[in-house]
């Protein structure tokens, strides 16, 4: 015979793991009746009389039923009436003992410990003949409920049996109390499917209890499988040496919300094996946790379902997926053995990790959806909950977690960091240092605010070391800006040699797509008190500046060429590159970031190296412009103080102000006709028509022939080139045609241009080099005076 590999051993030990209890329990006893007074009926009588009954539904309210996020009123699938445990007291002398001793047979039935188990009144029910509840099952109404005790008080009547189902058992519980000494009870796991058959004669009057769990350090407590605890343990240990899966799941058999799951919930034979499985796990050197798993197939469904707009399938409760194209399955929610929810986030669980395959055959789907899918119908998918027990190697939760999100496996380091376990620390540096080595590669498998957690849990470690590892191997390769405020703490934890290793390695990478982001960097590093004040590190931040003034016209040059390329394509194929390329781009630089770099670098004394960045800039006026980012640039550093004085200032401000009086020393003068200047190279019949109308300086109106091929044609021409010219489609004699009529547009986009660019001379001539006030008559600061003087029209 073939060996058994070791998770199919395992699967087998598990299966034979049994514990008394079950998943249902009924019985009667027979006892003093408690005292029962209800608000707007009074104290009830045993067997409660038919007066009484009507007392109570008079004080009552029709029951509900939960329908997925909603609670509605449907007397075809609950008939019965419902008073709130507030308008209840339980009272006498025996009630207490009572009680008592129905939750002594309670636990036993369901295997649970006595001491653990509380008790909450929810409802008095009250079902009149025909009254029933359809299968349906209980929600957790309160924190660590497992399960619902229904408590029949003596009244005369028949039928409402309680039917309990799980799994392929079922359960008819007798609930008809007739005894005036007589309680019937029932209590069930609340994740069980149950309903109320009709009452055939009388009326039952039930009380309603939540059954939760406290929360001792011992959890729910199993009987002890000493043997069977050493057998799965010693094949955990074999299973991980074998080094084949990741990780293995057990699905529990009951149902757990993902707010309700813990270890202190579990019920029945899903405890014994959760306390099996943990002390196995301890022995072996692996964790245990719990999680809820999502599976999800999605395809084609054999016919098409009705369904609503949300996708809710309506009225085809068995419609099934006929082709199969995806199956997922997902484990999340977590709930360690310590009563804590590890920060795992959302791990895959292949099928070969699944201790039994079998525990998913037979489940019936949480969810069926739609998707509409064009011409091919509809996407079907059919999501299924269940909760499970995971195992893995001790040592592989940092990969395991790491492998599906590395976001998460970062919030999980940070909650391991203060633990009180000796050697806390170091193994939080342990961690740590494998989450560098391990993180990855690719940027789109990462976040930006990945990064950013994980340089600010680097700088609470404090380690130096393992912070300049981050920045060689991670940030250098997927830096954004993002991360720069606590990238510059990081920065004053290094050492100065790591800092002059790693800035302008990225400087050279990243200066031509972020230069804003580089020079908020160095202005935020350059600032920390170690790099005013420690001499290595001033040197440090001096070379990353003088790698940024440098670099900056390769990266200029880069950017123009970039921008060309664009042109070409949108002039090539005007609709592709309309949505590949938005119509305002996002700044490159902006006047902010100038004048910080050149702060920066009269601080670090680096003159030369920012008189020839200053004249790359004037090389580029379409990227830095000389009319409204430049002057913006020159105020902000005229601000600063001292600087106005450098070679590099004198660059920037001449630059720009050649431009602005090259544009606008005189006012602009308005069109003598309505001829617009136009290129239209297309010599088509329309295009030759359009040239020459807009070259007649007398005629302001024409019109076209309007079919949407030649709209089209026409809109594209004047919508390019930006021609004064306004138009719309009128209905003459029958026809449509194109009315087009000549505008002042430019005029007016010129006048508002020339203001503008009035007041940044204004600016300019306020912060001008002394070097330029003085020299011959026709020198920039007496050609802006006289520009400025220039009468201005409204």
């Amino acid at each position: 015979t073939e060996p058994i590999p070791e998770h199919g051993r395992i699967d087998e030990l598990l299966r034979s793991v049994d514990r008394p209890g079950d998943y249902c329990v009924g019985g009667r006893i027979f006892t003093p009746m408690p005292r029962v007074i209800v608000e707007g009926a009074g104290e009830l009588s045993f067997p409660v009389p038919e007066a009484q009954i009507e007392a109570l539904i008079a004080a009552a309210e029709r029951s509900p039923y939960g329908k997925g996020a909603e609670t509605v009123l449907d007397t075809s699938v609950r008939d019965s009436w419902q008073i709130d445990a507030a308008d209840v007291r339980l009272g006498g002398r025996a009630w207490p003992d009572s009680l008592a001793k129905i939750m002594d047979m309670v636990a036993a039935g369901l295997g649970l410990p006595a001491e653990r188990l509380g008790t909450e009144l929810y409802k008095l029910l009250v079902y009149r003949p025909g009254g029933f509840f359809a299968e349906h099952r209980d929600t957790e109404k309160v924190p660590g409920m497992v399960a619902t005790l229904s408590l029949s008080l003596p009244t005369p009547g028949a039928g409402g049996e309680l039917v309990v189902r799980h799994a392929a058992r079922e359960a008819t519980l007798d609930m008809a109390a007739l005894e005036p000494s007589e309680l019937l009870f029932a209590a069930f796991y609340s994740d069980c499917p149950h309903e109320v058959l009709p009452v055939r004669d009388g009326h039952r009057v039930s009380l309603v209890f939540n059954l939760f769990a406290g929360s001792p350090d011992d959890g729910l407590v199993p009987p002890e499988y000493r043997k069977l605890t050493t057998q799965v343990a010693e094949c955990l240990a074999r299973w991980r040496e074998e080094g084949g899966v990741d990780k293995l799941a057990w699905v529990l058999d009951h149902e757990y919300s993902e707010d309700g799951l813990s270890f202190d919930t579990l019920k029945n034979k899903d405890a014994a094996v959760a306390k099996v499985l943990g002390k196995a796990a301890r022995r072996a050197g692996c964790e245990l946790h719990a999680a809820v798993l999502r599976f999800e197939e999605e395809g084609y469904p054999d016919e098409s379902p009705p369904y609503d707009w949300k996708g809710d399938i309506q009225d085809a409760p068995q419609a099934e997926i006929g082709e199969l194209r995806s199956r997922i399955r997902t484990l999340d929610g977590w709930a360690g053995g310590d009563g804590g929810h590890p920060r795992f986030g959302p791990i895959d669980l292949k099928a070969s990790e699944l201790l039994s395959r079998r525990a998913l055959t037979d489940a019936e789907p949480d969810e069926r959806r739609v998707y509409p899918t064009g011409n091919e119908g509809v996407t079907m998918a059919l999501v299924y909950r269940h909760a499970a027990l995971v195992v893995w190697p001790g040592d592989k939760t940092l990969d395991i977690v790491a492998g599906n999100s590395v976001g998460h496996a970062v919030s999980w380091v940070a909650t391991q960091r203060g633990r009180p376990a000796d050697g806390a620390d170091e193994g939080v540096r342990r961690l740590l240092a494998r989450l560098i080595r391990i993180w990855p590669a690719r940027s789109w498998s990462t976040r930006s605010q990945d990064r950013y957690e994980m340089l600010r849990l680097l700088y609470a470690v404090g380690d130096g070391d393992l912070g300049a590892d981050f920045l060689q191997r991670v940030v250098t390769t997927h830096y954004d800006g993002s991360e720069n405020v606590v990238l510059a703490e990081v920065l004053a934890l290094i050492g100065a040699g790591e800092v002059g290793a790693f800035l302008p390695k990225l400087i050279e990478r990243h200066l031509a797509r972020r230069p804003k982001e580089i020079v908020a960097l160095l202005v935020l590093a350059g600032g920390s008190p170690k790099a005013t004040t420690d001499p290595a590190r001033r040197e440090a931040m001096r070379e990353a500046a003088e790698t940024a003034l440098s670099g900056l016209e390769s990266a200029l040059c880069l950017e123009s060429e970039a921008r060309a390329r664009r042109e070409r394509e949108r002039s090539a194929e005007p609709w592709r590159a309309l949505h590949r390329y938005p119509d305002s781009p996002k700044e490159w630089i902006d006047p902010g970031a100038v004048c910080d770099l050149f702060v920066l670098a009269d601080r670090l004394e680096l003159a030369d190296a920012a008189a020839a960045a200053a004249r790359a800039i004037g090389d580029h006026p379409t990227i830095v412009t000389p009319d409204r980012m430049l002057p913006a640039a020159v105020e902000g550093i005229c601000g600063r103080g001292g600087i106005a004085e450098t070679a590099a200032y004198g660059v920037l401000w001449r630059r720009s102000a050649d431009f602005l009086l090259a544009r606008s020393a005189a006012a602009p003068v308005p069109p003598s006709d309505w001829t617009i200047e136009v290129e239209i190279p297309c010599d088509c019949h329309l295009c030759a028509r359009l040239h020459a109308f807009c070259g007649d300086p007398a005629q302001r109106v024409e019109r076209f022939e309007s079919r949407q091929d030649i709209r089209w044609h026409f809109r594209q021409k004047v919508g390019r080139d930006h021609l004064d010219l306004d138009y719309e489609s009128r209905g003459l004699g029958g026809t449509n045609t194109l009315v087009c009529t000549k505008s002042r547009a430019s005029h007016l986009r010129r006048l508002e241009e020339y203001a503008e660019d009035l007041r940044r001379m204004e600016s300019l001539l306020a912060c001008a080099p002394d070097a330029e006030g003085s020299g011959s008559a026709e020198g920039r600061v007496v050609r802006l005076e006289r520009a400025l003087a220039v009468p201005r029209k409204a």
